[in-house]
């Protein structure tokens, strides 16, 4: 799992910069910088403080809940009209 990507991932899709977030969390804006290019590694309560300034915490950040799902349109089907079976 890359943890800045989805940490940059959260962030963004909470539209706060890096400054909005490092204010929320109390950690600099370069820390949070290097964190998302993977320069950098948090330790355990620095991620826990993190994370709750995005609204959310550790279970929800390392599950991997998001199961691929299959969908089909109309599009996708067919009918066979030869007669294969002669």
């Amino acid at each position: 799992m890359d943890i800045g990507a989805k940490i940059k991932r959260l962030r963004l899709s909470n539209q706060l910069t890096l400054e909005e977030l490092a204010n929320r969390s109390e950690l600099t804006k370069g820390f949070l910088s290097q964190l998302e290019r993977d320069l950098t590694s948090p330790s355990i309560a620095t991620l826990e403080n993190i994370l709750e300034a995005l609204g959310t915490n550790l279970k929800d950040f390392f599950s991997e809940d998001e199961d691929e799902q299959i969908v089909f349109s109309k599009d996708d089907f067919f009918e066979n009209t030869q007669d294969d079976y002669k």
